[in-house]
């Protein structure tokens, strides 16, 4: 079995493109957001966009509860598939998605950059914002089977290239879950903070002195996180990793943009 990335900021198109990747990969086996998916066919698990809270459907995104990822392995391995897309946020989603269902490492990483010109990503990013609006990549008809009673409008697009030798329609459904039709709302920078710090805590040889630094700037946060570091860690490469390592944590919980992360160090720490 061979496993291929789709990786993606939140909003940026992913779920509207996977089918078009999927076809060009050949391949009709699609992972997205907690569902395992063969061409406009969910076989198996729970979609996140069911979920009450965005904490929630990131949960269910990635496999994190034992019962829904064993269901879903159960099936891939019924169906053997010989290639397999995977939808994520970040390379860090990817793989926490691989290793709960015990599939293979990644073969392939293929950017949303990739598959999509900026015009389209910029508008898709104006429809998540401005509308709530997700894409589930099958029929209508098939989501609504597992989402009954949310907003689902049928979306057809028209695909022409790649491995693919005649125009075909793919028929996704824009769906508007509860997290997204809440209004606004606000995350409390404890909120952040602690995201912060356990994701410090998870990353070998860093450990916060004081609690995170936080300040709400442009619609998005600045951390500044204090650190004491183990000098077999002290090098430019992994402060930068750690950076990234930060930013998608918070990014991926909260959906808040994350605009720096700045790590201010003040001497080794022999016990990380």
């Amino acid at each position: 079995m061979e496993t291929i990335a789709l990786v993606g900021s939140s909003g940026t198109g992913k779920s509207q493109r996977a089918l078009v990747v999927a076809g060009e990969m050949g391949t009709p086996y699609i992972i997205d957001d907690g569902l395992f998916i063969r061409a406009d066919k969910i076989l198996a698990g729970q979609s996140a966009k069911a979920e009450k809270t965005k904490v929630a459907a990131v949960r269910r995104a990635i496999f994190d509860d034992p019962e829904h990822a064993i269901s879903v392995r159960r099936i891939i391995e019924a169906e053997r598939p010989g290639k397999i897309i995977i939808l994520g946020t970040s390379r860090e989603m990817i793989i926490r998605i691989v290793n709960a269902l015990q599939l293979p490492s990644v073969s392939a990483w293929v950017n949303i950059e990739d598959v999509a010109s900026s015009e389209d990503i910029a508008e898709a990013l104006k429809a998540r914002r401005n509308r709530g609006e997700h894409v589930i990549p099958v029929p209508t008809l098939e989501v609504t089977k597992t989402l009954v009673g949310y907003i689902i409008n049928p979306l057809r697009l028209l695909y022409q290239g790649g491995v693919l030798r005649k125009p075909v329609v793919i028929e996704k459904s824009v769906v508007r879950p509860t997290y997204s039709t809440l209004g606004r709302f606000f995350i409390a920078d404890r909120v952040v903070a602690a995201i912060a710090s356990q994701a410090v805590e998870d990353f070998r040889g860093l450990r916060l002195v004081i609690p995170p630094v936080i300040r709400k700037v442009d619609g998005g946060v600045i951390l500044t996180l204090i650190c004491s570091v183990d000098p077999k860690e002290a090098t430019g490469p992994r402060f930068r990793k750690a950076q990234v390592w930060v930013k998608d944590a918070i990014e991926e919980m909260t959906s808040l943009p994350v605009r720096e992360v700045n790590i201010n160090l003040v001497g080794a720490n022999p016990g990380a």
